[in-house]
Protein backbone atom coordinates (compact mmCIF):
# COMPACT_ATOMS: atom_id res chain seq x y z
CA UNK A 1 0.00 0.00 0.00
CA UNK A 2 2.73 2.36 0.84
CA UNK A 3 4.88 1.85 -2.25
CA UNK A 4 1.67 2.53 -4.42
CA UNK A 5 0.50 5.43 -2.87
CA UNK A 6 4.96 6.76 -3.38
CA UNK A 7 4.04 6.33 -6.91
CA UNK A 8 1.05 7.99 -7.25
CA UNK A 9 2.73 10.41 -5.32
CA UNK A 10 5.62 10.35 -7.47
CA UNK A 11 3.83 10.33 -11.12
CA UNK A 12 1.49 13.44 -9.70
CA UNK A 13 4.60 15.69 -8.82
CA UNK A 14 5.99 14.59 -12.60
CA UNK A 15 2.84 15.63 -13.79
CA UNK A 16 3.05 19.18 -12.16
CA UNK A 17 6.25 19.25 -13.43
CA UNK A 18 5.53 18.67 -17.04
CA UNK A 19 2.54 20.83 -17.03
CA UNK A 20 4.38 24.03 -14.89
CA UNK A 21 7.73 23.74 -16.66
CA UNK A 22 8.28 25.85 -19.85
CA UNK A 23 8.84 24.97 -23.23
CA UNK A 24 12.42 26.32 -23.65
CA UNK A 25 12.75 23.90 -20.40
CA UNK A 26 11.27 20.64 -22.07
CA UNK A 27 13.12 20.84 -24.39
CA UNK A 28 16.48 21.03 -22.39
CA UNK A 29 15.00 17.71 -20.27
CA UNK A 30 14.77 15.83 -23.36
CA UNK A 31 18.16 16.67 -24.74
CA UNK A 32 19.79 16.07 -21.67
CA UNK A 33 17.98 12.65 -21.23
CA UNK A 34 19.19 11.89 -24.82
CA UNK A 35 22.52 12.17 -24.48
CA UNK A 36 22.62 10.71 -20.82
CA UNK A 37 21.30 7.68 -22.69
CA UNK A 38 23.41 7.45 -25.38
CA UNK A 39 26.51 7.74 -23.26
CA UNK A 40 24.94 5.16 -20.53
CA UNK A 41 23.93 2.69 -23.64
CA UNK A 42 26.60 3.75 -26.38
CA UNK A 43 29.87 5.09 -24.58
CA UNK A 44 30.18 3.01 -21.62
CA UNK A 45 29.81 -0.31 -23.26
CA UNK A 46 32.96 0.17 -25.42
CA UNK A 47 34.76 1.91 -22.81
CA UNK A 48 34.37 -1.05 -21.11
CA UNK A 49 36.31 -2.84 -23.44
CA UNK A 50 39.51 -1.21 -22.97
CA UNK A 51 42.41 -1.71 -20.86
CA UNK A 52 43.74 1.58 -20.50
CA UNK A 53 42.96 2.31 -16.88
CA UNK A 54 45.15 5.70 -16.57
CA UNK A 55 42.96 6.51 -20.29
CA UNK A 56 40.11 5.49 -18.02
CA UNK A 57 40.75 7.41 -15.08
CA UNK A 58 41.29 10.36 -16.16
CA UNK A 59 38.23 10.52 -18.61
CA UNK A 60 36.45 10.37 -15.09
CA UNK A 61 38.48 12.84 -13.56
CA UNK A 62 37.33 15.63 -16.08
CA UNK A 63 34.23 14.67 -17.21
CA UNK A 64 32.62 14.10 -14.13
CA UNK A 65 31.93 17.55 -13.65
CA UNK A 66 30.42 18.20 -17.17
CA UNK A 67 28.20 15.00 -16.98
CA UNK A 68 27.10 16.32 -14.07
CA UNK A 69 25.99 19.98 -15.18
CA UNK A 70 22.94 17.94 -16.69
CA UNK A 71 21.25 18.45 -13.49
CA UNK A 72 21.31 22.49 -14.87
CA UNK A 73 19.46 21.35 -17.92
CA UNK A 74 16.75 19.27 -16.05
CA UNK A 75 18.41 15.82 -16.46
CA UNK A 76 19.12 13.53 -13.82
CA UNK A 77 23.20 12.34 -14.55
CA UNK A 78 22.87 10.27 -11.10
CA UNK A 79 24.11 6.78 -12.57
CA UNK A 80 26.82 7.97 -15.43
CA UNK A 81 28.02 10.12 -12.21
CA UNK A 82 28.08 6.78 -10.10
CA UNK A 83 30.41 5.34 -12.31
CA UNK A 84 32.31 8.42 -12.92
CA UNK A 85 33.18 9.09 -9.64
CA UNK A 86 33.48 5.31 -8.67
CA UNK A 87 36.38 5.71 -11.57
CA UNK A 88 37.99 8.86 -10.34
CA UNK A 89 38.11 7.68 -7.44
CA UNK A 90 40.24 4.94 -8.40
CA UNK A 91 43.00 7.86 -9.73
CA UNK A 92 43.15 9.21 -6.00
CA UNK A 93 43.71 5.93 -4.48
CA UNK A 94 47.16 5.28 -7.17
CA UNK A 95 47.91 8.78 -5.79
CA UNK A 96 47.63 7.86 -2.35
CA UNK A 97 49.91 4.32 -2.65
CA UNK A 98 52.70 6.78 -4.21
CA UNK A 99 52.62 8.66 -1.48
CA UNK A 100 52.73 5.87 1.12
CA UNK A 101 55.41 4.33 -0.88
CA UNK A 102 57.08 8.12 -0.63
CA UNK A 103 56.70 7.48 3.43
CA UNK A 104 58.02 4.06 3.34
CA UNK A 105 61.22 5.17 1.39
CA UNK A 106 62.03 7.97 3.81
CA UNK A 107 60.98 6.14 6.72
CA UNK A 108 63.42 3.16 5.61
CA UNK A 109 66.02 6.50 5.12
CA UNK A 110 65.28 8.42 8.68
CA UNK A 111 64.50 11.08 7.05
CA UNK A 112 61.85 12.20 9.53
CA UNK A 113 60.38 15.49 7.37
CA UNK A 114 60.34 13.65 4.46
CA UNK A 115 58.35 11.02 6.17
CA UNK A 116 56.01 13.65 7.68
CA UNK A 117 55.06 15.33 4.76
CA UNK A 118 54.56 11.81 2.59
CA UNK A 119 52.23 10.77 5.25
CA UNK A 120 50.15 14.41 4.90
CA UNK A 121 50.02 14.25 1.63
CA UNK A 122 48.57 11.09 1.61
CA UNK A 123 46.31 11.86 3.76
CA UNK A 124 44.96 14.80 1.74
CA UNK A 125 44.30 12.20 -1.34
CA UNK A 126 43.12 9.88 0.54
CA UNK A 127 39.90 12.44 1.42
CA UNK A 128 39.65 13.30 -2.71
CA UNK A 129 39.33 9.51 -3.15
CA UNK A 130 36.93 9.12 -0.07
CA UNK A 131 34.60 12.22 -1.02
CA UNK A 132 34.65 10.87 -4.77
CA UNK A 133 33.89 7.43 -4.11
CA UNK A 134 31.24 8.95 -1.34
CA UNK A 135 29.47 10.82 -4.41
CA UNK A 136 29.31 7.82 -6.30
CA UNK A 137 27.41 5.62 -3.76
CA UNK A 138 25.43 9.25 -2.43
CA UNK A 139 24.03 9.49 -6.04
CA UNK A 140 23.45 5.18 -6.99
CA UNK A 141 21.65 4.82 -3.37
CA UNK A 142 19.62 7.99 -4.05
CA UNK A 143 18.58 7.15 -7.38
CA UNK A 144 18.31 3.68 -6.98
CA UNK A 145 15.67 4.70 -4.65
CA UNK A 146 13.39 7.33 -6.63
CA UNK A 147 13.82 4.67 -9.91
CA UNK A 148 12.49 1.45 -8.24
CA UNK A 149 10.62 2.83 -4.87
CA UNK A 150 13.00 0.94 -2.92
CA UNK A 151 15.18 1.64 0.73
CA UNK A 152 18.49 0.77 -0.26
CA UNK A 153 19.69 -2.05 2.25
CA UNK A 154 16.66 -2.90 3.14
CA UNK A 155 14.48 -3.91 -0.38
CA UNK A 156 16.08 -5.04 -3.52
CA UNK A 157 15.39 -3.29 -6.77
CA UNK A 158 13.28 -5.21 -9.83
CA UNK A 159 16.55 -4.18 -12.00
CA UNK A 160 15.23 -3.39 -15.44
CA UNK A 161 18.55 -3.31 -17.08
CA UNK A 162 22.71 -4.43 -16.37
CA UNK A 163 23.71 -0.93 -16.51
CA UNK A 164 21.34 -0.61 -13.40
CA UNK A 165 22.81 -3.45 -11.57
CA UNK A 166 26.21 -2.87 -12.78
CA UNK A 167 26.00 1.15 -11.33
CA UNK A 168 24.47 -0.51 -8.00
CA UNK A 169 27.68 -3.30 -7.78
CA UNK A 170 30.02 -0.14 -8.31
CA UNK A 171 28.45 2.14 -5.89
CA UNK A 172 28.10 -0.08 -3.16
CA UNK A 173 31.84 -1.22 -3.57
CA UNK A 174 32.81 2.62 -3.62
CA UNK A 175 30.84 3.16 -0.72
CA UNK A 176 32.78 0.66 1.07
CA UNK A 177 35.53 2.45 0.16
CA UNK A 178 34.68 5.79 0.54
CA UNK A 179 34.36 4.65 4.68
CA UNK A 180 37.66 3.05 4.42
CA UNK A 181 39.71 5.92 2.56
CA UNK A 182 37.83 8.69 5.00
CA UNK A 183 39.02 6.37 8.07
CA UNK A 184 42.76 6.49 7.08
CA UNK A 185 42.58 10.31 6.56
CA UNK A 186 41.07 11.30 10.04
CA UNK A 187 37.38 11.24 9.19
CA UNK A 188 37.77 14.88 7.30
CA UNK A 189 35.24 13.83 5.05
CA UNK A 190 32.45 12.69 7.27
CA UNK A 191 31.71 9.44 5.54
CA UNK A 192 28.46 7.70 7.77
CA UNK A 193 30.18 4.86 9.85
CA UNK A 194 27.46 2.71 8.96
CA UNK A 195 27.87 2.76 5.51
CA UNK A 196 29.73 -0.65 5.24
CA UNK A 197 27.30 -3.14 7.25
CA UNK A 198 24.09 -0.83 4.92
CA UNK A 199 26.88 -2.02 1.98
CA UNK A 200 27.07 -5.70 3.04
CA UNK A 201 23.38 -6.07 3.13
CA UNK A 202 22.30 -4.50 -0.11
CA UNK A 203 24.77 -6.55 -2.18
CA UNK A 204 22.66 -9.35 -1.12
CA UNK A 205 20.35 -7.97 -3.78
CA UNK A 206 23.10 -9.45 -6.66
CA UNK A 207 23.49 -12.38 -8.97
CA UNK A 208 26.89 -13.18 -7.54
CA UNK A 209 27.77 -15.53 -10.51
CA UNK A 210 26.32 -13.01 -13.09
CA UNK A 211 28.83 -10.70 -11.19
CA UNK A 212 32.24 -12.35 -10.91
CA UNK A 213 32.06 -13.10 -7.38
CA UNK A 214 32.33 -9.35 -6.40
CA UNK A 215 28.75 -9.01 -4.53
CA UNK A 216 30.11 -11.95 -1.89
CA UNK A 217 33.79 -11.28 -1.87
CA UNK A 218 32.29 -7.19 -0.92
CA UNK A 219 30.57 -9.01 1.68
CA UNK A 220 33.16 -11.17 3.49
CA UNK A 221 35.54 -8.06 3.17
CA UNK A 222 33.15 -6.36 5.18
CA UNK A 223 33.04 -9.40 7.58
CA UNK A 224 36.28 -9.01 8.10
CA UNK A 225 36.76 -5.32 8.66
CA UNK A 226 33.69 -4.64 11.04
CA UNK A 227 34.53 -6.09 14.53
CA UNK A 228 32.88 -9.31 15.21
CA UNK A 229 31.34 -9.47 11.52
CA UNK A 230 33.25 -12.70 10.98
CA UNK A 231 31.46 -14.54 13.35
CA UNK A 232 29.50 -17.51 11.92
CA UNK A 233 30.48 -16.64 8.60
CA UNK A 234 32.58 -18.59 6.14
CA UNK A 235 35.25 -16.05 5.41
CA UNK A 236 37.76 -17.63 3.27
CA UNK A 237 35.19 -20.05 1.66
CA UNK A 238 33.61 -17.05 0.44
CA UNK A 239 36.37 -15.59 -1.15
CA UNK A 240 37.71 -19.03 -2.16
CA UNK A 241 34.38 -19.32 -4.21
CA UNK A 242 33.80 -16.01 -5.20
CA UNK A 243 37.69 -15.79 -7.04
CA UNK A 244 37.01 -18.95 -8.39
CA UNK A 245 33.49 -17.41 -10.22
CA UNK A 246 36.11 -14.70 -11.04
CA UNK A 247 38.64 -16.64 -13.04
CA UNK A 248 36.13 -17.84 -15.09
CA UNK A 249 33.94 -14.83 -16.11
CA UNK A 250 37.25 -13.54 -17.05
CA UNK A 251 37.12 -10.14 -14.31
CA UNK A 252 39.17 -11.13 -11.07
CA UNK A 253 37.59 -8.03 -9.01
CA UNK A 254 36.41 -10.72 -5.78
CA UNK A 255 40.92 -11.52 -5.96
CA UNK A 256 41.10 -7.47 -5.03
CA UNK A 257 38.94 -7.54 -2.29
CA UNK A 258 39.88 -10.78 -0.72
CA UNK A 259 43.70 -9.39 -0.45
CA UNK A 260 42.50 -5.66 0.82
CA UNK A 261 40.80 -7.45 3.53
CA UNK A 262 43.73 -9.58 4.59
CA UNK A 263 46.00 -6.68 4.40
CA UNK A 264 43.49 -5.03 6.74
CA UNK A 265 44.17 -7.24 9.12
CA UNK A 266 47.61 -7.70 8.28
CA UNK A 267 47.74 -10.67 7.02
CA UNK A 268 50.49 -11.33 4.99
CA UNK A 269 50.61 -14.63 4.26
CA UNK A 270 47.02 -14.24 2.94
CA UNK A 271 47.98 -10.85 0.62
CA UNK A 272 51.09 -12.92 -0.96
CA UNK A 273 48.63 -15.78 -1.27
CA UNK A 274 45.80 -13.83 -2.90
CA UNK A 275 48.51 -12.21 -5.40
CA UNK A 276 49.88 -15.54 -6.57
CA UNK A 277 46.53 -16.52 -7.53
CA UNK A 278 46.08 -13.85 -9.02
CA UNK A 279 48.61 -14.36 -11.78
CA UNK A 280 48.53 -18.45 -11.35
CA UNK A 281 46.42 -18.88 -14.43
CA UNK A 282 48.90 -18.49 -17.59
CA UNK A 283 45.76 -18.59 -19.74
CA UNK A 284 43.41 -16.38 -17.97
CA UNK A 285 41.84 -14.17 -20.11
CA UNK A 286 39.81 -11.21 -19.77
CA UNK A 287 36.04 -11.05 -20.19
CA UNK A 288 36.05 -8.84 -23.11
CA UNK A 289 32.92 -6.73 -22.29
CA UNK A 290 34.06 -5.62 -18.85
CA UNK A 291 38.00 -6.06 -19.67
CA UNK A 292 38.35 -2.94 -18.05
CA UNK A 293 37.19 -4.06 -14.75
CA UNK A 294 39.54 -6.59 -14.67
CA UNK A 295 42.48 -4.31 -15.92
CA UNK A 296 41.52 -1.87 -12.66
CA UNK A 297 41.38 -5.32 -10.40
CA UNK A 298 44.76 -5.73 -12.53
CA UNK A 299 46.05 -2.39 -11.03
CA UNK A 300 44.84 -2.23 -7.99
CA UNK A 301 46.64 -5.92 -6.94
CA UNK A 302 49.79 -4.18 -8.37
CA UNK A 303 49.41 -1.15 -5.60
CA UNK A 304 49.21 -3.93 -3.36
CA UNK A 305 52.33 -5.63 -4.30
CA UNK A 306 54.16 -2.85 -4.58
CA UNK A 307 53.49 -1.24 -1.57
CA UNK A 308 54.82 -4.81 0.35
CA UNK A 309 57.76 -4.90 -2.25
CA UNK A 310 58.60 -1.35 -0.72
CA UNK A 311 58.17 -1.90 2.74
CA UNK A 312 60.25 -4.95 2.39
CA UNK A 313 63.09 -3.46 -0.25
CA UNK A 314 62.52 0.24 -0.89
CA UNK A 315 61.22 -0.62 -4.50
CA UNK A 316 58.20 -1.27 -6.25
CA UNK A 317 57.64 -4.44 -7.63
CA UNK A 318 59.61 -5.56 -10.46
CA UNK A 319 58.17 -5.57 -13.93
CA UNK A 320 57.29 -8.71 -14.73
CA UNK A 321 57.41 -9.66 -11.24
CA UNK A 322 53.93 -9.73 -9.91
CA UNK A 323 53.09 -13.03 -8.07
CA UNK A 324 56.78 -13.34 -7.53
CA UNK A 325 58.39 -11.85 -3.73
CA UNK A 326 61.92 -10.75 -2.66
CA UNK A 327 62.86 -13.41 -0.30
CA UNK A 328 61.61 -16.55 -2.47
CA UNK A 329 63.69 -18.57 -5.22
CA UNK A 330 63.11 -17.42 -8.83
CA UNK A 331 63.33 -20.47 -11.59
CA UNK A 332 65.17 -22.79 -8.74
CA UNK A 333 68.66 -21.83 -7.93
CA UNK A 334 68.08 -17.82 -8.36
CA UNK A 335 67.40 -15.73 -5.53
CA UNK A 336 64.95 -13.20 -6.23
CA UNK A 337 66.54 -10.58 -5.25
CA UNK A 338 68.19 -10.33 -8.45
CA UNK A 339 64.71 -8.78 -10.28
CA UNK A 340 66.43 -5.45 -8.18
CA UNK A 341 69.46 -5.64 -10.28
Amino acid sequence: MTSRITRLLTSTALAISAMTMGGCALIESNVSGTTLSILEDGFTPPTLQTRDVEMACSFATVNGPLVGAARNFYGDPSLMEAVLMSSAGVCSENQAITEEMRYMRAAREKRADEAQDARIAQKRVLAVAAERQYTAFYRMRTKMEQKYFIKYGSECPRFKRDFDELVYLLGSVAGLQAMQNDISAQQTVGVPTDTAPLVEKALKCLDNTKWWGAPNAARAAIWSIIPGGAEGKDVKGTFDTSMKIGEAAGVRLAHVMAAVAAQSVDDKAAVRETIKRFTANKDFKANPEYRLIDAIAQSQMVNVSDRMWTQATGTRTPIGSLGKFWDEKAGGDVDADSFLK
